[in-house]
């Protein structure tokens, strides 16, 4: 356990449909808790109020939901830091749509919860059916994003095509979830954006912070007093932690993926195998998939060797509150024996109530790199190019999207903003429908 005195406190800002509501809201304040998830799951704020004079429950909240009853209610929070000077700056959380309210006592307490992707989206509720014809996946997100009056952030060099998929009575997020699981790419949605992104990428960044158990304390050997500790200056405090192991079943040496080509009567197929702790399992996953040539199936191969594989071991600790620690973020644990390591963050819940601010995160383990295996079947050329022209300007291809254009350009799909601003009056108001043969100005 760490020192009381080490406790964190955090100052929250709190914004409902427009309007900065911190001053009137703090004297009922008890709790604030703000969950950003890696991947699947929507984010979610959750605050809690007392209300011992029925303030909001009576007057205040019920008037705010019947005057915006017709439409979506937005709340968003910031989260800053008082008083210590490590750990990040401010955290804004984003947008979110207003979930429930719930009333509960004695004592009499009010809930208040958002989500990043409100149930009430039609993206998230209507089910329909759809034949999609030839469309690639960023570009099938796009569609679903801009119904969903969202932005596409696509941060994958793999982008599937599909001549032909049929989405039949489903949602649309339901049905592009099942395609980004099949394809290996994760899928999430934040602060009014629908986020495809390769998970392989985001492990491989350097770590934001380390933990050692104890502390960080460093013990001098006997026969030297065991009183006396030094602390690793780069390592993180925690609260408390728990490991955990997946079931054997979801760990994988290798995984085959493999298509019978009926045009050609040729069978295609590649094998990743597992490196590291998980290479020592027997177990192969076999997946049926279309694939074109070998690499594409040795591709696949490695991306469901990894979704498989990546729940074998888990890790939670409740840190002193730290806005740097968010979704998609590596951390480095030590002298945690079997389970030290690299670690993503799946999940970082940020919670400031009066006991202070505390963050709490859930881990899993960073995979191994898979090494290709052999392969057999048709090959192909390579990749199509899907870029033409040069220099300050680019004609769109099938498939494009904004965030797309931004990753080949400035490495990052996130500054997709800054070729649509190049190119409001050719795309219009909807940066989500772009068309084959547009000319972009790609400014620098």
């Amino acid at each position: 356990m760490i020192d009381p005195s080490a406790a964190r406190r955090a100052a929250v800002r709190i914004v409902f449909d427009g309007a900065d509501i911190t001053q009137d809201i703090l004297p009922y304040f008890s709790s604030l808790s703000y969950k950003d998830s890696e991947e699947d799951n929507s984010d979610t704020l959750q605050i809690d109020l007392q209300d011992r004079d029925s303030i909001w429950l009576q007057s205040w909240l019920e008037k705010a939901i019947n005057a915006t009853a017709a439409s979506k209610l937005k709340i968003s929070a910031t989260i800053t830091p008082e008083n210590w000077g490590s750990g990040g700056g401010s955290l804004p959380t984003g947008s979110f749509e207003l979930d429930s309210v719930e009333a509960a006592g004695p004592p009499a307490t009010i809930n208040v919860s958002g989500v990043s992707l409100g149930y009430s989206s039609p993206i998230r509720q209507t089910k329909k059916s759809k034949a999609w014809e030839n469309y690639n996946l960023s570009a099938i997100a796009g569609e679903i994003a801009g119904n969903g009056g969202l932005s596409l952030v696509y941060e994958s060099d793999s982008d599937p095509f599909y001549e032909r998929v049929e989405q039949t009575k489903e949602s649309d997020m339901s049905f592009l979830s099942g395609l980004c699981h099949d394809a290996g790419i994760s899928l999430k949605c934040s602060d009014g954006q629908l986020v495809l992104f390769d998970q392989a990428k985001y492990e491989a960044k350097p770590p934001v912070l380390t933990i050692r158990r104890n502390n960080g304390r460093i013990l001098p050997a006997p026969p030297q007093a065991y009183g006396a500790y030094g602390k690793q200056t780069d390592c993180t405090e925690y609260i408390d932690y728990r490991l955990s192991t997946g079931a054997a079943e979801t760990q994988y040496g290798s995984c085959r993926v493999s298509y019978a080509d009926a045009a050609t009567g040729q069978l295609i197929e590649g094998t990743a195998t597992a490196e590291g702790e998980d290479s020592e399992s027997g177990q192969r996953l076999e997946i049926t998939a279309k694939v074109k040539d070998a690499g594409e199936a040795q591709a696949l191969a490695a991306k469901h060797l990894r979704l498989h594989n990546k729940f074998n071991r888990t890790v939670s600790f409740t840190l002193p509150g730290n806005t740097g620690l968010a979704a998609g973020v590596t951390v480095k644990l030590e002298d945690f024996g079997g389970w030290s390591g690299k670690y993503i963050v799946k999940q970082a819940e940020h919670t400031v109530s009066d006991s202070g601010y505390v963050t709490k995160i859930t881990l899993r383990k960073v995979l191994a790199a898979s090494s290709a295996g052999q392969s057999s079947g048709k090959t192909g050329g390579g990749e199509e190019t899907k870029t033409s022209g040069g220099g300050s300007t680019y004609t769109v291809k099938p498939g494009d999207n904004l965030s797309k254009l931004a990753k080949q350009f400035y490495g990052t799909g996130a500054d997709w903003k800054k070729i649509y601003e190049a190119n409001r009056d050719v795309i219009g108001g909807n940066p989500n429908l772009i068309y084959p043969g547009q000319t972009f100005k790609i400014p620098e």
